[in-house]
């Protein structure tokens, strides 16, 4: 694998975080600064005018407030002096003797000025205000207010730590999971060493260990396909031989005609169960919708008169699908053999619906509303409830109608039911839309 630049995910999910964080205290803080600085010459360049507006009116009275030799001490921070004649006061400093009238700031690294000169009738005032200590303070509160910033990052790092085990948490468990499921090296070369790159890597050991799977199934399913087919032929060839004998009893007649028609059925889902496991369709043939129907009951007529369940095949005659046969009967066989179990006794009906489905309805017990969302879901055993008990068979274990369902989905076919309990309607009846295969008539 090649390292992703930026880290594992965590990490990144956790600087991505800090950096906003440490962005948003960052200038935060700067913004205080600068407005508590900014406060501080505003609040000392408001003492300086109100002072010197008082000096100037002192000055023009006429009194002796402003001496004219040295400085007027106006507080601890703060001093005047007084211009006149032309003669410099003694005492003050030559930069602030060479200043225009107005507000000035006179910075250098040992002291901070805010001095303002103004004009009288009798010279001019100079005032400063010694802003050293405020600065000082300015710089102390830069100081706290860095330090606090500091803490905030310290402790986001640690907050989007958590955050980010909790966001990446579930991440890993998936990996670790699909890790322990599917163990292994992959396929495929995965370019990146972080949580996002465990994760494709264990995601391509399932679908190879699925590949595999799918693989065996299908090899499993044409093994069986074709070991069997041999014994089943001569199964139905010694049948059907026997079966012309004229000294069979009743009873051995019917037995014999019961192993073809087993025969046949096995053989069915034999081929349907080839093309499950491939996902792939048979080529369509011919097929008398009417005949297939006869074929699916014949298979299952003895069971049918052993459970009181009569047939009626009304489907006309020569109508004909071009579709998969071996489809159709899987579908249709457990259709009967769903009515055979759970609907019995009863009597079976089979017709075509005006807009050409194949309609199978009996007036049986019908089935329970809060079943039918459920009907075809593999092993759902709701509907036996109220049958009495389980019976043989893959209908008994919830896989009949199930198959059923997964074949038409294969073949672009539409199955759906509807049942009532109550009324002359009560029963079940089952619709297969065959939309997509070509009619006509024979």
């Amino acid at each position: 694998m090649t390292r992703v630049a930026g880290g594992t995910l965590t990490q990144r999910v956790v600087w991505a975080l800090t950096g906003t964080v440490a962005l948003f205290v960052t200038a935060l803080a700067l913004l205080a600064y600068l407005t508590f600085d900014q406060m501080e010459d505003d609040l000392v360049n408001d003492i300086l005018n109100t002072e010197m507006d008082r000096l100037v009116q002192h000055a023009r009275s006429g009194d002796e407030f402003l001496p004219q030799r040295g400085a007027r001490e106006l507080g601890g921070s703060m001093r005047a002096w007084l211009k006149a004649d032309g003669q410099s006061p003694p005492g003050i400093p030559a930069q602030i003797l060479a200043l225009d009238n107005g507000l000035h700031l006179l910075e250098t690294a040992e002291y901070t000025w805010h001095v303002m000169v103004a004009d009288t009738g009798r010279g001019k005032v100079y005032l400063m205000y010694d802003a050293s200590d405020n600065e000082q303070r300015v710089r102390d509160f830069g100081l706290f207010v860095l330090g606090v910033g500091a803490i905030c990052v310290v402790g986001a790092y640690a907050l989007s730590r958590r955050v980010a085990a909790i966001a990446v948490g579930p991440l890993l468990e998936l990996t670790d999971r699909l890790s322990t499921w599917a163990p292994g090296s992959p396929d495929l070369a995965v370019t990146r060493d972080d949580e996002a790159g465990r994760l494709i890597e264990a995601f391509n050991r399932v679908q190879n260990q699925v590949d595999r799977s799918i693989a065996r199934e299908r090899e499993f399913a044409g093994n069986l396909s074709h070991e069997v087919r041999t014994p089943l032929a001569a199964i139905r060839s010694d049948s059907e031989l026997m079966l012309l004998m004229q000294d069979l009893a009743p009873g051995q007649r019917q037995r014999l005609e019961r192993i073809v028609d087993s025969v046949d059925d096995v053989i069915v889902s034999l081929e349907t169960a080839r093309a499950m496991a491939r996902d792939q369709l048979r080529a369509p043939e011919p097929v008398d919708l009417a005949a297939c129907m006869q074929d699916a009951w014949r298979g299952y007529e003895a069971m049918a008169r052993a459970a009181e369940l009569r047939f009626e095949n009304h489907i006309p005659e020569g109508r004909v699908r071009e579709l998969d046969r071996y489809a159709l009967l899987t579908v249709l066989r457990n259709l009967v053999r769903n009515a055979v179990e759970h609907a019995a006794p009863a009597t079976l009906r089979a017709s075509l619906t005006a807009q050409g489905a194949l309609e199978l309805r009996d007036d049986g017990r019908g089935i329970d509303s809060a079943d039918l969302p459920f009907l075809f879901r593999r092993y759902y055993r709701g509907r036996l409830r109220d049958a009495g008990g389980a019976q043989a068979g893959d209908s008994a274990r919830g896989l009949g109608l199930a198959i059923a369902k997964r074949v038409c989905d294969m073949q672009g076919w539409s199955l759906t039911v509807a049942s009532e309990r109550e009324g002359e309607r009560h029963g079940t009846c089952f619709w297969l839309d065959l939309d997509g295969a070509t009619d006509r008539r024979a």
